[in-house]
């Protein structure tokens, strides 16, 4: 479905530049589309951190108060509290990155004690 919505997307988009992006996805670091599925808590707050901060982290503004174009229309612990309710978190999908990062510090530990 992502595929789809994202080549849609694409198409509309390249349609209207004057110049075709392709891959159109990418940025100049390769680093691709985000990947929507929040799987836990954690990763919930930190991607409202994130949304939240990003103005201040990129120096637009310095209070994110300020910062017209970031919108979170509900409050971090109510978003929590009816995730964990209603079960809504994906947290048997896994996460590339995570996985990488869990493997880098496993072999680091390992490498550490032979």
């Amino acid at each position: 479905m992502m595929r789809h919505i994202h080549g849609s997307v694409a198409k509309m988009v390249n349609d209207l530049l004057p110049e075709c992006l392709t891959p159109f996805w990418y940025d100049t670091g390769k680093q691709g589309y985000f990947d929507g599925c929040i799987r836990d808590e954690t990763q919930c707050r930190r991607a409202y951190r994130y949304t939240l901060t990003q103005c201040t982290r990129h120096n637009i503004c310095s209070d994110s108060r300020d910062y017209p174009h970031t919108h979170l229309k509900v409050q971090l612990e109510s978003a929590v509290n009816r995730s964990l309710e209603k079960h809504a978190f994906m947290e048997g999908i896994p996460y590339r990155r995570y996985a990488l990062q869990r493997r880098e510090k496993f072999t680091a530990v390992n490498t550490t004690f032979h």
